[in-house]
């Protein structure tokens, strides 16, 4: 249970082909939809982590995701820097969020992404505290700020291997980005997969 539990993940299994993107979800419902029909039209089931605040505003929204057969990750309820709060902050934003997740969705979810990537000791102390694991990313799109789908894939596709956890989250440049990242990825033998199926392989 340490090990599962009290170390952050960045990586799965780097001895097997497998990747996943995951996306990061607390805006960008413009391009939402169209992110899950490219998703189903490529048949990829990937893992959404959800902000607690975003699913009580748009709880529509987040049952296309779960009813698009993705796994639903804990991304804390308001996407604060969880460095800067309290044991007691902390846990509440991921805890609050559960509870969120489990009424809209009846989803109870196992894994968890703090926002910016922003952990220290505590964070993954408190996430352990509610059996869940804290997942990181080797490779991230920075498509919050890079608004050119190119750049993205020159930054992500050459640096992919056994593994990769890629971050990505519901944008313009990363919607424009993922269907060469995905051919790339599955001309090298690399199968997409979400975190759950990652880990427990």
């Amino acid at each position: 249970m340490k090990n599962k539990f009290l170390m952050p993940i960045y990586y799965g299994n780097e001895t097997i082909p497998m990747i996943s993107f995951i996306v990061n979800v607390a805006w960008g419902n413009e391009h939402l939809i169209n992110l899950l029909d490219l998703l189903k039209k490529k048949n990829i089931s990937l893992t959404f982590f959800l902000e607690g605040r975003w699913v009580e505003q748009h709880p529509e929204l987040a049952l296309m995701i779960k009813d698009s057969n993705h796994e639903i990750g804990n991304h804390s309820y308001s996407h604060e820097d969880m460095r800067n709060l309290s044991a007691e902050e902390i846990r509440l934003e991921i805890t609050k969020t559960n509870e969120i997740i489990n009424e809209v969705l009846e989803v109870k979810p196992k894994y968890f992404t703090p926002p910016y990537g922003s952990f220290d000791t505590r964070v993954i102390e408190e996430a352990a505290r509610v059996n869940m694991v804290t997942i990181l990313w080797s490779l991230d799109t920075f498509d919050w700020k890079i608004g050119n789908p190119n750049e993205i894939i020159n930054n992500i596709v050459p640096n992919i291997e056994n593994g990769s956890i890629i971050l990505m989250h519901p944008t313009e440049s990363s919607l424009k980005a993922l269907p060469y990242m995905i051919e790339k990825a599955l001309e090298k033998n690399f199968k997409i997969v979400s975190i759950n199926e990652m880990l427990n392989f």
